[in-house]
């Protein structure tokens, strides 16, 4: 059996925001009010996510390897102090263009976005490849349940729809039958509705009626 990957479907999530993020930007006409509200809206909850997802990594997901090698997250933790005050500088830059939407500094904005997404896209390449493959080789699969278990008791009541809409569309198939058969096992019934109400938004109808059929096949 596969073991549990605390990285890469959250940053399947993040990579697709990103994409979409630097994609808007790139095709904002910074004379539409729409067109600049829409972008605004997209980095809010762009913005949110990563601030909410970092502080996961450093509070939990990196701190499973402390009393086993605590030196294999330096560079993922140097790597989160350096992203986070570039994601602080932007999050000023932002606020100031969409009060005085201006083309010339939004060209400027959209590069600054896709060299951020390049470096966060190297980050996390080495998350899943490096720090993962370390807390595999040095945790048990209880420790790593853990630190899953622990992480999600503190998030945001919000931040899993966000993530969700973002996923759930990024991920394969298999992996995302595994994931929604996970949550119809031990969620509330309330919260896989409104899981499977999120399919539907995010999905083609299909899908979306092929992960209800195997949610209720197992819902308890």
């Amino acid at each position: 059996m596969p073991r549990d990957d605390l990285f890469t479907n959250i940053h399947k999530s993040i990579r697709a925001g990103l994409f979409d993020l630097v994609t808007t930007a790139g095709a904002t006409d910074w004379s539409d009010p729409t067109d600049v509200d829409r972008l605004a809206c997209k980095w809010k909850r762009m913005h949110a996510l990563l601030v909410d997802h970092t502080h996961h990594e450093d509070s939990h997901i990196l701190r499973i390897l402390d009393s086993h090698d605590p030196t294999a997250t330096e560079a993922a933790g140097a790597q989160h102090h350096t992203l986070d005050g570039w994601l602080d500088e932007m999050a000023s830059w932002v606020d100031t263009i969409v009060d005085d939407p201006d083309p010339v500094r939004g060209l400027a904005l959209y590069r600054e976005l896709a060299l951020f997404c390049a470096d966060h896209l190297i980050h996390m390449h080495d998350e899943e490849t490096t720090v993962m493959a370390r807390i595999w080789e040095l945790c048990t699969d209880a420790e790593i349940a853990a630190t899953r278990t622990a992480f999600m008791a503190t998030m945001d009541p919000v931040a899993p729809d966000a993530s969700l809409r973002l996923m759930l569309p990024a991920i394969d198939p298999p992996t995302r039958t595994s994931l929604i058969a996970g949550f119809a096992a031990t969620a509330p019934r309330p919260a896989l509705e409104g899981i499977l109400a999120i399919a539907r938004d995010v999905l083609d109808t299909t899908e979306a009626d092929r992960l209800a059929a195997a949610a209720m096949g197992v819902a308890v």
